[in-house]
């Protein structure tokens, strides 16, 4: 135990001499995290308000009178155009309209993503629909119909979401994602240095001249890639949680009200015990990547190549996390909660969610822990072969 503590240590040490390291792994991601994740959503709120509020020209070709005028009172500037819609496709006008046969065609370049443009278009089509609507209306009026006719009953729509699945909101997927990101990114330190980077250096063949079972190397390695991987995921989600604080306490500013924060991600609501199994989770999460990136990196040939595994490595664990957004649309089976990092997913979603049950948790953290077993054997293996170890 005591040989396993010192190996242990002894990486932690070399990575946390390295300030630039240490910075960028640990501190960096708390200092980001908050402008990634919601000073983009911050700024588009923004702008679109600014795009709202902003009285754009249209473009217009043969409206009646009545129709320009709406399009006045929504905050329009009709501008009389004989081609509207090459007056659009130039740029010269953010939304262009033509009437011809009793049919307004509204134009507008919409193919670019979230543009001025676009709000143009939704305001021109607000203001048609609102004179449409009021035609509608005076006509009825006109033969003695009352215009409740039109609405004969209506619809209401209520989220009957349970409580923790509406506080959690974009969370359920953020959350593991980011989560495994900063776990690999971190592990991915200590796991390839202690690796690859002691083959370069010289020092692996020192160490396991050492007095040491292999089987206490290894586990010395891939624990300190463990405890830098949940240092790291730690520092990511104190980022996200920094992130959400700001958000509550700056988006209503810039949204009138509170459904800001819901709609850029949520808020985490946990008892210790759900708390305990969330940590848990990313420790079992952090003791399975961090045995398979020493694995790899003890298989390549130099720092260089164990990093250009490690980057594949990333890409698959991230794969599974990203059909859990299409989670609704899954009829979850139990078996789900043994493939890995999908059943992680699962887990951290549900756990946030309130909803997790003993059989979930059990099943994932089983199957996790196996699967790290596994791992670490092939580490263990990996460390005994001199074909493996001096592969230079």
């Amino acid at each position: 135990m005591r040989d396993i503590y010192r190996i242990f240590w002894k990486e932690l040490v070399q990575v946390f001499r390295d300030r630039k390291l240490v910075f960028s792994t640990l501190i960096l991601p708390v200092l980001l995290m908050p402008i990634f994740m919601f000073g983009p959503s911050l700024v588009l709120q923004r702008l679109l308000q600014g795009a709202q509020e902003r009285k754009q020209e249209v473009a217009v070709l043969n409206l009646p009178e009545e129709a320009l005028r709406a399009l006045e009172q929504a905050g329009l500037s009709p501008k009389a155009h004989p081609d509207p819609e090459g007056a659009v496709r130039e740029g010269k006008y953010p939304v262009g309209v033509r009437y011809e046969q009793g049919v307004y065609r509204v134009y507008g370049r919409l193919a670019g993503g979230l543009t001025e443009g676009q709000v143009a278009v939704s305001k021109v089509q607000g203001a048609l629909q609102a004179l449409k609507e009021a035609k509608v209306a005076e006509a009825l009026a006109q033969r003695g119909i009352p215009h409740q006719v039109l609405t004969p009953f209506q619809v209401e729509v209520v989220d009957a979401s349970p409580e923790g699945e509406k506080r959690a909101g974009l969370l359920g997927f953020l959350l593991p994602f980011f989560l495994v990101v900063f776990v690999l990114s971190g592990g991915q330190v200590v796991a390839v240095d202690a690796t690859a980077g002691e083959k370069e250096k010289g020092t692996l063949e020192a160490l396991l001249a050492a007095p040491v079972p292999l089987l206490q190397i290894a586990l010395g390695k891939t624990l300190a890639t463990v405890a830098m991987a949940l240092l790291s995921g730690a520092a990511g989600l104190l980022g996200l949680a920094l992130g959400g604080a700001l958000t509550a306490r700056f988006g209503g500013l810039l949204s009138g009200g509170e459904g800001q924060t819901l709609a850029l991600g949520g808020q985490v609501s946990l008892d210790w015990g759900s708390f305990l199994a969330l940590f848990l989770t990313a420790l079992l999460l952090a003791l399975f990547m961090g045995a398979v990136m020493v694995s790899l990196g003890l298989f390549a040939r130099s720092f260089k190549e164990a990093q250009s595994y490690v980057v594949p490595l990333q890409l698959l664990a991230l794969l599974p996390l990203l059909f859990l957004q299409f989670r609704g649309f899954l009829e979850l089976q139990t078996w789900h909660y043994l493939l890995p990092l999908f059943n992680v997913a699962l887990l951290m979603d549900a756990l946030l969610k309130g909803s997790a049950t003993p059989l979930q948790a059990g099943l994932t953290w089983l199957s996790t822990l196996v699967y790290g077993g596994i791992a670490l054997r092939l580490a263990v293996l990996a460390f005994a072969r001199e074909d493996v170890v001096y592969r230079n």
